[in-house]
């Protein structure tokens, strides 16, 4: 059995992939992009097993000593980049003074140099996985930018990131582009089921999902479910009444720890109901509606607001999402937002 079976929905770039190994047309470097948590890393570790493989069929095998030493992130000659803060949050680095970066740091760009200069330890194709490239400030892509012009033939990078648009044009042209789009709601469904999920409520999770597995799995947690009634009430309360509800609710949001990834959920299910309020505001089919099961709660300041409105609520929305990429109090984040939404209410 191949890692690869572990792969959902992205076959034709598996197929594209492989075929490049075969016929020994490995490109030097990729840029996997496509939305947060439909599978672009689990392809890329899965891709640099195939690389490094020693089994004679079904490769990557994912039971070999290479493959499993991947899948530890222990091979001498695959190496992921990541944020600090995605590093513990992963389990793969121990944190104990103060908050870890949100950005990836040019020192550990720096760390790969002594990974170029050798040949791969265990004879095989050295990799490196880039995790959320768009992390990556300005200095250190023109740091990682020397790397990409100086390819050596044994290495292969793989960039991986949901804003592609965020790197700069120079290393987008020397790579190999390859998008993913977002998983069919079919597939999410057999996904939820398959790990015991009722089919009706995964039916529901899959909509909300928009086609990423890892949304999937936060929304089949209860409390995220729960997220969405407390999103509209949040904006309701925001929008409709006056700036004492616009303060508490980024009170509210910043208290704790997981305040960023709440917020991140917040917003998210903030966007799927201005999302269905448009389509329902237009005259579209109701199969098309996320929250169809909810929409008996719209009232208030959605039902006054117009069209413009409402788009302009959701670009307000989407720019609050991208503005935490960096380290921006989630809490303030809100409020702005919030503030922003209760000026065009």
């Amino acid at each position: 059995m191949s890692t690869y079976d572990n792969i959902l929905g992205h076959e034709m770039i598996v197929r594209q992939l492989e075929r490049a190994r075969i016929t020994g047309r490995v490109a030097h470097a990729y840029l996997f992009h496509g939305p947060e948590g439909i599978g672009k890393q689990l392809l890329a570790l899965s891709f640099a097993q195939a690389l490094n493989c020693s089994a004679s069929s079904d490769v990557p095998c994912g039971t070999c000593a290479s493959c499993m030493k991947i899948s530890r992130y222990n091979h001498p000659d695959v190496r992921l980049v990541a944020s600090e803060q995605y590093l513990v949050e992963a389990g793969l680095l121990e944190w104990e003074k103060g908050n870890p970066s949100a950005q990836i740091k040019n020192e550990q760009l720096e760390e790969l140099s002594g990974l170029f200069r050798h040949r791969p330890y265990l004879g095989g194709v050295k990799v490196v996985v880039v995790v959320d490239a768009h992390l990556m400030n300005d200095h250190a892509q023109n740091r990682f930018l020397k790397t990409l012009e100086e390819p050596t033939e044994d290495t292969v990078i793989i960039l991986v990131t949901a804003h592609p648009q965020s790197l700069l044009p120079t290393i987008r042209s020397r790579c190999q582009a390859l998008s993913f789009a977002p998983l069919s709601r079919n597939v999410v469904v057999d996904f939820l089921v398959s790990r015991g999920q009722d089919e009706a409520k995964a039916q529901l999770i899959a909509a909300m999902a928009q086609g990423s597995l890892k949304r999937a799995l936060q929304i089949s947690d209860e409390s995220v479910l729960e997220d969405r009634d407390d999103a509209l009430e949040m904006v309701s309360r925001a929008v409709g009444g006056d700036l004492a509800d616009v303060i508490r609710a980024g009170q509210e949001i910043g208290k704790g720890t997981g305040a960023r990834q709440r917020l991140e959920q917040i917003l998210d299910m903030m966007e799927l109901w201005i999302r269905d309020v448009i389509v329902a505001r237009i005259g579209l089919d109701s199969g098309y509606l996320v929250n169809g099961d909810r929409m008996e709660k719209i009232s208030g300041p959605w039902v006054e607001a117009d069209e413009m409105d409402l788009v302009t609520w959701l670009e307000r929305v989407r720019q609050t999402r991208r503005s935490m990429r960096f380290n921006v109090n989630p809490g303030m984040a809100l409020e702005s937002l919030l503030l922003q939404m209760k000026g065009l209410a």
